[in-house]
């Protein structure tokens, strides 16, 4: 299927709170993580923290099996040429509270008039509060949630606009939307960023994932956010630790809530 030369404008979301979507009942049915990069022939894997130095990151994006499924639909809905780069997917709860950290930094030190709870508050629009709760767990703690761009099939970023994990307003998926919707007019530069926002936008949806309002990055499938959104009655990824051991293998364990990842060894 192929995807239209021009993809429809992203429609108005719902802002719901952390609360709101903690309320969701989870359901975990203990489906496999895979190594993303397994599909490498079509999506591109680029783990951006790893890159950083972030605490605890690693050189492999994991996730949930449906997640790369719906993936690799996504990207056979792009247009001839272009080609998903996934940036993150699983987090350790260690490289939640790193991020976490290094966003109310930036943000305290943009907006120094703003006391500490204020920066807490912006900080959780941009970064979920670490959390491994068996009931408020991190969206990429699951193994449902991930970060993506777009690229051309020799691996060249489009432009969005605002780079991935920018702490500002115009990382809102809508920010260009909005900007239209308010008389204000776009430059060429932005037209494009619109237009490749709503590709991703597009593809991703139609792939099942729902995205998060504040980046236009970040989809989920399968998580609390997942089944708010898709008003279903429970979601069915909650939080998983992952551990590296020296055999390929997987090995969900239901009781622990941890599933040990065997990476090939020597």
């Amino acid at each position: 299927m192929t995807q239209p030369i021009n993809p429809p404008s992203i429609p108005k979301m719902g802002t719901p709170s952390w609360e709101t979507v903690f309320g969701v009942e989870i359901r975990e049915n203990n489906e496999d993580f895979v190594p993303l990069s397994l599909a490498e022939n079509q999506i591109l894997v680029r783990p951006a923290y790893y890159g950083a130095g972030i605490d605890r990151a690693l050189p492999e994006c994991y996730a949930r099996d449906s997640i790369r499924k719906r993936l690799l639909q996504a990207n056979a809905l792009l247009p001839e040429g272009l080609r998903l780069i996934i940036l993150d997917s699983w987090r350790s709860k260690e490289t939640q509270v790193a991020l976490f950290g290094a966003c109310s930094s930036a943000l305290a030190k943009a907006y120094p008039d703003k006391d500490e709870k204020s920066i807490k508050e912006m900080t959780e629009e941009f970064v979920a509060p670490p959390s491994l709760e068996k009931t408020r767990p991190s969206p990429h703690a699951t193994g449902g949630a991930v970060d993506l761009t777009i690229a051309t099939t020799d691996g060249v970023p489009l432009f969005f606009g605002a780079p991935f994990d920018y702490p500002g307003p115009i990382s809102n998926t809508r920010y260009f939307e909005e900007c239209l919707e308010c008389g204000k007019g776009l430059s060429d530069e932005e037209e494009v960023a619109l237009s490749n926002r709503r590709l991703l936008f597009d593809v991703m949806t139609r792939a099942g994932f729902v995205n998060y309002h504040g980046e236009w990055w970040h989809f989920e499938y399968g998580t609390q956010r997942w089944a708010y959104v898709k008003n279903r009655p429970f979601a069915f990824y909650g939080p998983k630790k992952i551990v590296l051991n020296s055999f390929s293998v997987f090995n969900p364990s239901a009781d622990s809530g941890i599933t040990t990842l065997v990476t090939a060894g020597g």
